[in-house]
């Protein structure tokens, strides 16, 4: 895909097989549309007279006005009002014209800015790389036979105002980065478990710190984390044949390299069977989509890499896999974490804290500036939120202000859930400090309440994903958030 940005004053006389005009509600046109208008004998008009073109929001219309040219196309696309033009908006309008443009086969386009202002302009650069991403993806590598590859492969965007040339490059830019990364997340989160292990995961850190020589990556098998006592973690790993890995990928692109880093920690359980506990057999395949958050961090710090963001980031994929069998951990057991807390493990099947409780603890030595866990963790947390929002918790209000702006400005929602000592209270154990279950009520806070036992240290939140990680049914995949959403927060504290 092919993406770049002209600055010109005649849009008549652009070559693609289509120019994209956006249509402004209060119908009022820019000067080149309007010289463009009167290039095609006012047909523009004509339809926006007669109401057939209305400049509602995400409406479309194609028109084929050039009589020596019938192959050069015009789509129509209503923004609404363009003064009220926001990320949502811009959302809704580039879905419209992408999907229009695929069902035409329509390769080779020109999209005028022109209709906007500056920010809104900036705003759609960023975004149309995204959106084109999102709605061409395909997940076929295990398939026979291949998907058609998407017809769309370039992308102009035309302007008039000089001074957007840097802005408009570098939000372009960024747009395709952030793009490709959400691809990378779907893509290893998308990986069936048979293929996609803690010992993948570790590769594909591997090879991405070879990629981008500003990563540096560890992995520590069981052997390392049984050093560190880390018995909580590998407890979940005990019944499965793969290994435990956690994958520790470390960027370093501040001026001070001692400066406190940014830390992300992505929950890997790369399937859960739920353990002794074991899940009923219903969708129990869409568990391998359960490494969504060690996928998330893979993302991220791939584009930070790209980005070559001037701030110190550590990413960890925690990798495990939770099956039942003979060694496996049971309801009932006393675990002592490397933190030296006790837990009581009344639910295998709530892992994941308990792989993310250890890692949280090791992450306390790089002194870290925040830290943001990411996991799919609870199915209340759908009950909730269902698959709009992704759940934020945190000991730290600013952070989560912080992140619950980032997700508004990507539209990569987050809602924010309280944490306080009466649900504090519901993870008492009567044999150890905590339980890692403590029923329904209120599970996702109970389950953060969990974690925050960890993170006394430093200013943390925690990302609860599970209805927003990826679809069910026909649709079945990976979604890639909440990418856009943390590196659109990294982004911030850079220019912060």
């Amino acid at each position: 895909m092919e993406f770049s940005i002209k600055n010109t004053s005649f849009i008549a006389k652009q070559k693609s097989e289509c120019l994209v005009i956006s249509i402004d509600s209060s119908n009022k046109q820019s000067d080149l549309v309007k010289d463009l208008d009167q290039s095609i004998q006012a047909m523009i008009s004509q339809l926006i007279n007669n109401g057939e073109v209305t400049g509602k929001l995400g409406e479309t219309t194609f028109i084929y006005p050039f009589a020596n040219d019938l192959t050069q196309k015009l789509l129509l696309v209503g923004c609404g009002k363009a003064t009220e033009f926001d990320v949502t908006k811009s959302k809704k309008v580039i879905n419209a014209v992408v999907k229009e443009l695929l069902a035409k086969k329509v390769k080779n386009i020109t999209w005028d800015l022109l209709t906007f202002n500056p920010a809104q302009s900036c705003e759609i650069a960023k975004r149309i790389p995204q959106i084109v991403g999102e709605m061409t993806y395909q997940f076929d590598q295990f398939k026979s036979k291949k998907s058609s590859i998407p017809s769309l492969t370039k992308v102009t965007l035309l302007y008039t105002d000089n001074k957007l040339t840097e802005t408009l490059t570098h939000n372009l830019l960024q747009g395709q980065i952030i793009a490709n990364a959400i691809k990378s997340t779907k893509t290893l989160a998308n990986m069936p478990s048979n293929v996609c292990n803690a010992q993948y995961l570790a590769q594909q850190g591997k090879q991405l710190a070879k990629n981008h020589s500003s990563l540096k990556v560890t992995c520590l098998g069981e052997k390392q984390l049984a050093e560190l006592n880390m018995n909580a973690y590998l407890a979940v790993g005990r019944g499965s044949v793969n290994e435990s890995i956690m994958t520790v990928i470390e960027y370093n692109g501040a001026q001070d390299k001692k400066a406190q880093p940014f830390v992300l920690v992505g929950k890997g359980l790369t399937f859960d069977s739920g353990g002794i506990s074991i899940k009923p057999s219903a969708s129990m395949d869409e568990m391998k989509y359960d490494m969504c958050g060690a996928a998330t961090v893979y993302g991220v710090m791939q584009a930070v890499a790209e980005l070559e963001l001037p701030i110190n980031v550590v990413g960890v994929m925690a990798g495990c896999e939770n099956m039942p069998d003979g060694n496996a951990y049971r309801p009932g057991d006393i675990l002592t974490t490397m933190s030296g807390t006790t837990v009581e493990i009344i639910n295998t099947d709530a892992e994941g804290r308990l792989v993310l409780c250890d890692a949280l603890t090791y992450i306390a030595r790089y002194n870290p500036k925040v830290v943001i866990d990411i996991a799919t963790l609870t199915g209340a947390c759908i009950v909730a939120l269902g698959h709009h929002y992704t759940g934020v918790m945190g000991n730290n209000e600013k952070l989560i202000t912080q992140l619950v702006s980032s997700s508004n400005k990507t539209d990569d929602k987050a809602w924010a859930l309280p944490i306080d000592d009466d649900f504090q209270q519901q993870i008492k154990s009567t044999c150890a400090d905590i339980m890692n279950s403590s029923g329904r009520d209120g599970g996702t806070i109970t389950a953060a309440c969990f974690l925050s036992r960890f993170t006394k240290e430093y200013q943390w939140a925690h990302l609860d994903i599970a209805g927003t990680a990826w679809k069910s049914g026909a649709n079945k995949g990976a979604t890639g958030r909440p990418v856009a959403m943390l590196i659109q927060y990294l982004l911030d504290q850079n220019q912060s």
